[in-house]
């Protein structure tokens, strides 16, 4: 459980990221919606022939709230409807991970809000955004903060999140997969010197691990992380994996950062698996350098960027 700064082999760690055009845009021309000014913190999957987007809206007046849209193609998001979480409404909630617990049958999603912290909501029907049941607790205590993550081995769930405390410290729990989404042990330190964003994928390739948790300071970039279990020890295969420095453009020059993303998956269960880490297909927020003022009014869009060409 602890962390190591070593190169790791299998991954590249110095890939070029070739970034097409952005797939999602804020409704920057409709005044009070809840996407006027930023789309972000996707999570998507793909399940029954259509990719399902969940994110973050942000309103002219600095609120954050959740997000669906769905479309046959990933290009095919540009022109979606964006649909407000109703159901789930709160004056804060935000940071959505969507999979299918397979053990329970059903939907999950984690996010964090205003009146857990920490919270999920589940469905049987992820086509329709009015079916969540939610929020409910996730009952975490100790070391909370946002960027709530949950991936799962054959035993256990485990739970990652940034802590509220400015420790740059990436914090993971876990609990038994009968007592998901609840009983959850002693926060411990699963990587240091990072900041937020994280998301957690199982290789099919060569079965590693492998950790993606945003970081900034030379604008937002990605590192890259690897361990042979979700408990650790964590191994940093590269500190800059995904940065202004290594983005080739497929068409206009929509971004100078990297940030909060999650990679395209192989399936849609709570293992979280991708084939290949070295031919992934990355759905970032991103936006060009500027005076926005504060970090809401950042106006993000999302896009996708690849690896591999």
């Amino acid at each position: 459980m602890s962390t190591s700064t070593m190169p790791y082999s299998t991954a590249n760690s110095s890939p070029t990221w070739y970034v097409d055009a952005r797939c999602f845009f804020r409704e920057s021309g409709v005044s009070g919606a809840f996407d006027q000014v930023a789309v972000k913190d996707p999570s998507i999957v793909y399940s029954d022939s259509l990719y399902h987007l969940f994110y973050t809206g942000a309103t002219s007046a600095g609120a954050w709230q959740m997000g669906y849209a769905s479309a046959a193609t990933i290009a095919g998001l540009s022109s979606a409807k964006h649909v407000f979480f109703s159901k789930l409404s709160e004056s804060y909630f935000c940071a959505p991970e969507v999979f299918y617990y397979q053990p329970q049958s059903k939907w999950y999603m984690i996010y964090q809000d205003g009146n857990y912290g920490a919270a999920y909501a589940t469905t049987t029907n992820i086509a329709d955004p009015t079916s969540w049941s939610g929020p409910h607790s996730l009952g975490v205590s100790g070391n909370t903060g946002w960027d709530y993550y949950v991936i799962c081995d054959d035993t256990y769930a485990y739970l990652f999140n940034s802590p509220s405390d400015s420790s740059k410290k990436i914090y993971c729990r876990k609990t038994t997969l009968a007592n998901f989404p609840s009983v959850w042990g002693t926060p411990w330190v699963a990587v240091s010197g990072a900041f937020e964003g994280t998301c957690v994928y199982k290789c099919l390739a060569d079965s590693q691990y492998y950790l993606l948790v945003e970081n900034y300071g030379d604008n937002r970039f990605y590192e890259l992380w690897t361990a042979s279990s979700l408990g650790g020890t964590w191994t940093q295969v590269a500190n800059k994996w995904a940065s202004q420095h290594n983005l080739s453009f497929n068409s206009d020059h929509w971004t100078d950062n990297v940030s909060h993303g999650e990679l395209l998956r192989a399936g849609t269960n709570q293992k979280l698996e991708i084939n290949n880490i070295n031919q992934a297909d990355f759905l970032i927020q991103g936006v060009v350098n500027g005076s926005y003022g504060d970090y809401v009014n950042t106006p993000w869009d999302l896009g996708v960027i690849h690896n591999y060409k």
